[in-house]
């Protein structure tokens, strides 16, 4: 959360003005006037956390803000009170992200949101950096339509809404927004009285169900114990998930050689959503041999896919015997079906519960046709050809061939003695 520091001078001028001893102060009258000095933006952070390998997915978050429950404090016999904001429906924000309308966070399919410095780490909750990363967008909100008449710290509720797929939203959907503004009167040097207010700081909080304290100091009637629930703003997850498709062969004529084509169907998706696809242990492109059909030859295999405007896409992959292919970061509830050319091989399908295919490392086996919930899937075909030599086949030839070789010989053993009994 952007802020100016409130120095502890600072706070206690703004406490003493509330106090007035020890009365309530309240934001009615009008002898300050209307002007407002300082900086009348603030700004709150948008946080998206999702796997290293996934792409920031299409997504909408709308903002409203309200006024937010006076509260009294009575700390050892001082008491004062926060206020609850003014003009709420004049605090304005402009859209952030492309296309967006005002009050929204839009991120959307490579708007870079997720490539930032690491500075904001700290305030994005239950990130793993060594899994993880998130996009990030800042929203900033305008105060400069906003009459403050008295000093004060005015309370102010920001909710946050959207539904989108495969994202889980902050536990919390509402930040407190306390604006601290300060009396800032000057005197000439005639003495004259020039009454102004100027807007010292913001602090965001969580947990708008239990508001927090303000920061005005133990002196003066509040301990400041609000700081452990400061907030930067919203924090998200995008829940993703990879899917491996993998090539097995078996069998006495089977070829290792061989390239099989596989297609891959991805319905139910975010329109537009990019995938990336790991190629590291198939082929970039599929050979010519002679074990491959011409069609299946000479095929590149991609490194990512698109969904079209409908949330579907179709893809074909040419893999060999233990070969395979990943795609990456496919969102909760997508669901996809993974067919093959199989030519005149038997094909067996993988199923999740028994696996015919070798299972990635760190992943579940899975059926062939499924949907995405949360966790890595392998899955695919094992292709079994088998020849069978008939039985007998040598006892056969071997009589034959004896036989002949008698005959033969026999035919010699006459054509000698005939010789001989020319010679005599």
């Amino acid at each position: 959360m952007k802020k100016r520091t409130i120095a502890k001078t600072g706070a206690t001028m703004l406490t003493m003005a509330m106090l007035l001893n020890g009365t309530t102060v309240f934001a009615a009258g009008t002898d300050y006037g209307t002007t407002i000095e300082g900086t009348k933006t603030t700004t709150f952070d948008k946080f998206l956390v999702m796997d290293k390998q996934a792409n920031v997915p299409n997504a909408t978050f709308s903002y409203a803000v309200k006024a937010g429950n006076a509260k009294a404090y009575d700390v050892n016999g001082k008491k004062f009170q926060v206020l609850a904001g003014v003009d709420a429906d004049k605090i304005t924000m402009a859209g952030v992200g492309e296309g967006a309308e005002a009050n929204k966070i839009v991120f959307k399919q490579g708007d870079n949101s997720d490539t930032h410095d690491a500075t904001k780490d700290a305030y994005v909750k239950d990130l793993d950096s060594a899994k993880q990363k998130y996009a990030m967008k800042t929203a900033k909100l305008d105060l400069s339509a906003v009459t403050f008449t008295e000093p004060g710290v005015y309370r102010y509720i920001i909710t946050e809404s959207g539904t989108n797929q495969a994202i889980t939203n902050d536990a919390d959907l509402t930040r407190v927004l306390d604006v601290y503004v300060n009396d800032a009167s000057t005197t000439d040097t005639d003495g004259k009285l020039t009454k102004k207010l100027t807007i010292a700081g913001y602090v965001l909080h969580s947990n708008a169900d239990d508001e927090p304290d303000v920061a005005a100091g133990e002196d003066f009637g509040s301990a400041g114990s609000y700081t452990d629930k400061k907030s930067q703003g919203f924090t998200n997850s995008y829940d993703t998930s990879d899917l491996t498709l993998r090539k097995q062969v078996t069998g006495n004529q089977a070829s290792r050689d061989k390239y099989f084509e596989f297609t891959l169907n991805i319905d139910n998706a975010q329109p537009n959503t990019k995938y990336a696809v790991v190629i590291d242990d198939a082929d970039v492109k599929s050979q010519a041999n002679a074990a491959t059909i011409d069609a299946n030859a000479n095929q590149v295999n991609v490194t990512s896919i698109t969904t079209d405007e409908n949330g579907k896409a179709t893809q074909k992959f040419y893999l060999q015997h233990g070969q395979q292919v990943t795609v990456q970061g496919i969102a909760k509830d997508t669901t996809y079906a993974l067919t093959e050319n199989t030519e005149d091989y038997k094909s067996t399908a993988n199923t999740a519960a028994s696996s015919v295919v070798t299972i990635k490392t760190g992943t579940d086996s899975a059926e062939v046709n499924g949907t995405i919930a949360s966790k890595d899937l392998t899955t695919g075909y094992l292709n079994t050809r088998d020849g069978v030599i008939p039985t007998g086949v040598i006892m056969t030839v071997a009589p034959f061939a004896a036989v002949t070789l008698l005959g033969a010989a026999g035919m010699v053993t006459i054509k000698m003695r005939k010789k001989e009994d020319d010679a005599e």
